[in-house]
């Protein structure tokens, strides 16, 4: 899982924590990640008759690819 944290991303760690493995930690990071997936895809869905965001959608993947990791592990 740690392969798929964000990289280069100092501004999201708060005293060396990420948010990530405080969700995690806390045993929300599933919802999290649906949130999130649901979050960036309204707003490409907003944003009719412009091109998709490939940030956003690269961000849709990074989250699924985390639920994924999840599933793998409970499993």
């Amino acid at each position: 899982m740690e392969h798929l944290k964000q990289k280069g991303s100092e501004h999201y760690k708060v005293d060396g924590v990420e948010p990530i493995d405080l969700m995690r930690s806390g045993g929300m990071l599933r919802d999290f990640c649906i949130g999130n997936i649901i979050k960036y895809a309204f707003r490409n869905r907003s944003q009719l008759g412009r091109p998709i965001s490939k940030k956003d959608m690269d961000k849709i993947i990074h989250y699924a690819e985390i639920l994924k990791a999840l599933a793998d592990e409970e499993t």
